[in-house]
């Protein structure tokens, strides 16, 4: 797969029509806010720009800092994604986290891969591997090659 990454800053709207499958991440902000790069980008979308795309999401955070909003601003970028009319694919598993709350988690799963390098960075290389697996066959995708 031939994977192209860009800066949100750095993207318009317009530039997302080329893609088969958009990957979006964002770190946490603030009180476990949406990045401001994000905020800015959501002001620009048209109601077109996200229609239909498979958009999977991931979120860094850190669980020992801010155990009670951990990764809080995936979710905001997964309603983002929903209200643009996105197809958002790529939940991840809660097990193995330790955290006292996130709004990230819905129906008992996160909305995307939730990355916190700075207490669990042994085990990112497995989760995100695992993680794209999942993504690939849940798109449709051969995960042999």
């Amino acid at each position: 797969h031939e994977v192209e990454a860009k800066n949100v800053r750095d993207v318009s709207p317009n530039d997302l029509g080329d893609y088969d499958l958009l990957i979006f991440g964002t770190p946490m902000w603030g009180n476990g806010n949406m990045y401001k790069d994000w905020v800015e980008f959501a002001e620009k979308l048209s109601g077109e720009s996200l229609k239909g795309k498979n958009v999977v999401l991931f979120g860094l955070g850190d669980s020992l800092m801010f155990p009670k909003q951990f990764a809080d601003g995936l979710k905001e970028l997964y309603d983002l994604c929903i209200k643009e009319g996105a197809n958002v694919v790529g939940r991840w598993e809660t097990e193995g986290y330790k955290f006292e709350s996130s709004k990230a988690v819905i129906s008992g799963e996160f909305c995307g891969l939730v990355i916190d390098q700075e207490n669990e960075g042994e085990l990112t290389v497995n989760r995100v591997n695992e993680w794209v697996r999942k993504v690939l066959l849940e798109i449709g995708e051969r995960t042999d090659t």
